[in-house]
């Protein structure tokens, strides 16, 4: 029996001097400790579990976090997925849904087509923004600067900056993950904060693309977006972003 306790203290051993030198004063303790070394032999199955997880599955800080979306994005030249949103404005009690399909091609192009509750496009492309709602006839053409289109996550997609430059981040106090299992990831925006106070993301583990984006404004009005059937990199045209003024139309704007 002391054969082997030696045996299992000296094993525990190599496995904590690997990991912390500084831990080698803990052999003597253990070869003569039946009790410790049993300790040990489970500090070493626990230490080897550690060693094999994937980085991902460790505690990532917001940097870290931040650095690891960065990096999937600048491999992404294109993305299509469904999104729902909700908005909810704060004073009125006033909860809207929508849906629809989101497609966005580096570098700055992005076209939400929503289906419900109406039929609208969104465009944004050349640093403007157009806007078309079939029910009232109209489309509203909009220049964006740049400062303004640095502060929305979507546009982030379209590759127009990167999201260090433009938000502090950090970790949200309701933990690194949510209860999907999703990391999450607080953007406050740095210098003029354009009216919107915070958003927060969703990010795949495996991946790190966005799943989940919502803001909440200087009032208190929130605006979620969660995308599914994420496709990426499928060769978007240029031309899927075009768009005419249709017949009859009204033209609001610039």
């Amino acid at each position: 029996m002391a054969h082997e306790t030696k045996e299992v203290g000296s094993a525990a051993n190599a496995v904590i001097v690997a990991v912390d030198p500084r831990l080698g004063s803990l052999i003597l303790a253990l070869r003569r400790c039946p009790t410790l070394a049993k300790a040990a032999l489970t500090l070493t199955f626990l230490t080897l579990m550690l060693i094999a997880l994937p980085h991902s599955a460790l505690a990532l800080t917001a940097s870290e976090l931040a650095n690891r979306l960065q990096e999937s994005y600048d491999k992404t030249a294109d993305l299509k997925a469904d999104f729902s949103q909700v908005s909810v404005i704060k004073a009125m009690h006033m909860q809207k849904d929508g849906k629809g399909v989101l497609i966005i091609k580096k570098p700055g192009l992005l076209r939400y087509t929503y289906a419900k509750p109406d039929r609208q496009e969104i465009i944004v492309r050349d640093e403007g923004l157009i806007m078309y709602t079939p029910e009232t006839g109209q489309v509203v053409k909009k220049a964006l600067s740049k400062a303004v289109m640095d502060k929305t996550p979507s546009t982030f997609l379209a590759g127009l900056g990167r999201v260090t430059d433009s938000f502090d981040v950090k970790i949200p106090a309701s933990g690194e993950k949510d209860k999907k299992g999703r990391y999450q990831l607080d953007l406050v925006p740095k210098g003029d904060r354009m009216g919107i106070e915070r958003i927060t993301l969703a990010l795949d583990p495996d991946n790190y693309n966005i799943l989940m984006f919502s803001f909440i404004d200087s009032s208190g009005n929130t605006n979620t977006i969660n995308l599914n059937n994420i496709k990426i990199n499928t060769g978007i045209k240029e031309s899927a972003f075009s768009f005419q003024i249709p017949k009859g139309a009204t033209l609001i704007g610039e």
